[in-house]
């Protein structure tokens, strides 16, 4: 059956009125188009809807019926249409960010206020999780984009290095004796030091940077979470090397010192899209947002926060 809504509309509106003209004008068609439209409708459903004659519009029996069918599919009709333009309005303000902690950290709270601030109460997911799980929420379409510290070499993914960061120590005062403020690699090799576990970007970072000098990178403790290192740290057991934005939550501790490494390895920062689909207008926004943070703290941050190569796209992770 070949119903439109507009031709309900037209038929409830002239059961109202029962007058032709006016019904016409106010869905801006000439008289003889309503009229076809209703002769159209009553040809489909095989039903005399009005009793017509030059001086009175009635509705017959089952135009009544009709009548009040209608005016219930139209109702549903309308409350389906808001559902999908809620729903659409909704989705338009939903975005969905995975991230490593330490990066989700520095790089997301500004970046989320200010979309707070642009779309007034957007819907904001973070997945604060490791690299490779960041990557697969990513692939999975679990999330607009990732904020990673690796260049994935995966081909659905496309990667956009917004910052580098330096590798720093973070000692107590009982190390301050053997850690100056400028440190190398090789003065590392006799350290207590504390890194990140070995499926850490942060630790294949280090070790790819030993391994071009020909040693073992062979830390004396390694742990998961940052707010464990600072803890041992914090007591004096070892010495933290870590990217510095991974140092950021705990430079408020007191008695800690950074270090820089001379000769250490930097940590690319990027954003992480897929390369099939288009983003949305929210994560489009969310993704500038983490620029603009990012190069606040380049500026801010420039003896340990670098601006991106000049190869914005690195092809493989070290």
């Amino acid at each position: 059956m070949n119903v439109s809504p507009r031709q309900l509309r037209m038929f409830l509106a002239l059961t109202a009125s029962l007058n032709f003209s006016r019904t016409a004008e106010q869905f801006f068609v000439t008289q003889p188009s309503l009229s076809k439209a209703i002769r159209d409708l009553e040809e489909e459903l095989g039903l005399r809807l009005f009793e017509r004659s030059t001086r009175s519009v009635k509705l017959t029996e089952s135009g009544e019926r009709l009548a009040g069918l209608a005016r219930g599919v139209i109702g549903e009709f309308d409350a389906g249409l808001e559902r999908l333009r809620t729903s659409a309005e909704r989705a338009s303000k939903q975005v969905a960010i995975a991230s490593l902690p330490s990066l989700a950290n520095v790089l997301l709270p500004a970046a989320c206020s200010a979309l707070e601030a642009r779309y007034g109460d957007p819907r904001i997911t973070i997945h604060d999780c490791s690299n490779a799980a960041s990557i697969e929420r990513l692939i999975d379409g679990q999330v607009d984009f990732s904020i990673a510290s690796v260049a994935p070499s995966h081909p659905d993914v496309r990667y956009e290095e917004i910052l580098r960061d330096r590798f720093v120590l973070l000692s107590s005062a009982r190390w301050h004796a053997r850690v100056a403020e400028r440190m190398r690699l090789d003065d590392l090799v006799e350290l207590p030091l504390i890194s990140m576990t070995d499926s850490s970007t942060a630790m294949r970072y280090m070790s790819a940077a030993y391994l071009q000098r020909g040693i073992e990178f062979r830390p004396k403790m390694q742990f998961d979470q940052v707010g464990t290192i600072a803890g041992f740290v914090k007591q004096g057991l070892g010495i933290a090397v870590l990217p510095y934005l991974g140092t950021t939550p705990l430079l408020t501790l007191r008695g800690l010192r950074v270090s820089e490494i001379v000769d250490g390895p930097v940590r690319s920062v990027g954003i992480v899209t897929r390369r099939a689909g288009t983003s949305t207008a929210i994560a489009q926004q969310a993704m500038q947002e983490v620029r603009t943070v990012a190069g606040a703290l380049i500026a801010r941050q420039a003896e340990w926060v670098l601006p991106p190569s000049a190869r914005r796209t690195r092809p493989r992770s070290p």
